[in-house]
């Protein structure tokens, strides 16, 4: 606008004016004024816009770590990048695209099928389709291919995917030793449990062993005296009464029908005399065809009636030895324990000399020590 209006009063002043230095001013202005309209029409025709470029990617191939052809929709050869020589060394002499990879496919563990995509994919133009190839020497590639709809070529990419399957490997194998190792572990554990199973077992057994008769289950001369002692040790002011038991003409049995019956004779009247005495106190075997009961807290009534039912159920028991049977009886004697002794060794001697007393009188029969000494 400012250069406008100095152009127009260059114009008033040139037209109006006789002085001939004035006349130069007219003619700048005038020129001035073609300028202007020839900058005007620059502006209205757009010329003087500045056109501003998109720019445009180049992307070099040969950068790209996979390896790249191009065949067209027969299989034609028509470019590939490095990575893709490298890999197939049968591009730079072959034309077509079944024998650029008949080299390649002589390496893989299973050929036939590599084969068989090839064809599958050149003779269907519009299939996309990707697979692995195992090679022999370990490697393993990935190979995918798909038309370019716009240009009726087709791309083959190739990936080298053996590190990768390395790693899978890896992983599996890493966590195939894990479950191995917690397999194996279980295992222990499981053999630990048995082998302390067994180990309880075993020391069950042999403390069984250690406090037991071995024919008969009851307690042995040992143990029966050490929970004898305890009962003696535990007595606070009751009564302890002691049994001693003994099978009659033993030895008859055994010369008569061998020592296997004398055996089950045996064990027959441990049973009988374990079940009669039941949770009243405990019994053992002293040795041979000897038997004790101790009973802590029972009355003398209740002492003979025991004595006296075992010896009535061994006069009724018909033992069985193999082809044999037969009958025998027991003479049993009792006594009470006394406050005053310390141990239970005097009571146990007084009903052995009641024991005595009883097959002294005949056999088969029940003596109290008070009975014997009167």
């Amino acid at each position: 606008m400012g250069l406008s209006a100095f152009t127009l009063f260059l114009i008033s002043r040139g037209l109006g004016s006789s002085e001939p230095f004035e006349l130069p001013l007219f003619l700048g202005a005038l020129a001035l004024v073609g300028v202007l309209f020839m900058l005007s029409l620059y502006d209205l025709s757009g010329l003087g816009e500045k056109k501003t470029k998109s720019p445009q990617l180049s992307l070099n191939p040969d950068h790209l770590p996979d390896g790249v052809i191009i065949t067209d929709e027969n299989g034609n050869f028509l470019g590939a990048n490095k990575v893709a020589h490298q890999m197939v060394s049968a591009l730079s002499t072959s034309s077509n695209i079944r024998k650029m990879f008949d080299t390649w496919h002589r390496e893989l563990t299973d050929r036939a099928q590599a084969d068989q995509v090839v064809e599958a994919v050149l003779a269907s133009p519009d299939i996309q389709f990707s697979e692995m190839l195992n090679l022999k020497d370990g490697r393993v590639f990935e190979r995918n291919t798909r038309p370019m709809e716009a240009t009726g070529e087709r791309l083959w990419f190739l990936r080298d995917i053996t590190h990768v399957q390395l790693a899978n490997h890896d992983s599996a194998m890493h966590q195939s030793m894990v479950e191995a190792d917690a397999a194996r572990t279980a295992e222990l554990a499981e053999q630990l449990y048995h082998a302390k199973a067994e180990l309880e077992a075993n020391q069950a057994e042999l403390k069984r062993l250690a406090n037991t008769d071995s024919l008969t289950g009851l307690l042995n001369r040992r143990r029966f005296t050490t929970l004898g002692e305890g009962a003696v040790a535990a007595a606070d002011g009751q009564e302890i009464w002691v049994i001693m038991m003994d099978i009659d003409y033993f030895k008859r049995i055994n010369d008569t029908y061998g020592h296997a019956a004398g055996d089950t004779a045996i064990k027959d009247f441990a049973r009988i005399a374990d079940d009669t005495v039941a949770d009243a106190g405990f019994v053992g075997r002293m040795g041979g065809e000897e038997f004790a009961a101790i009973l802590p807290g029972v009355t003398q009534d209740d002492a003979i009636r025991i004595a006296e039912k075992i010896r009535r159920l061994t006069a009724k028991n018909q033992t069985v030895s193999d082809n044999e049977k037969f009958r025998f009886t027991a003479s049993i004697g009792v006594a009470k324990w006394m406050p005053e002794e310390i141990t239970i060794e005097p009571a146990l001697d007084r009903a052995d000399q009641a024991l005595y007393s009883a097959k002294a009188y005949g056999r088969n029969r029940v003596v109290g020590f008070e009975y014997a000494a009167a």
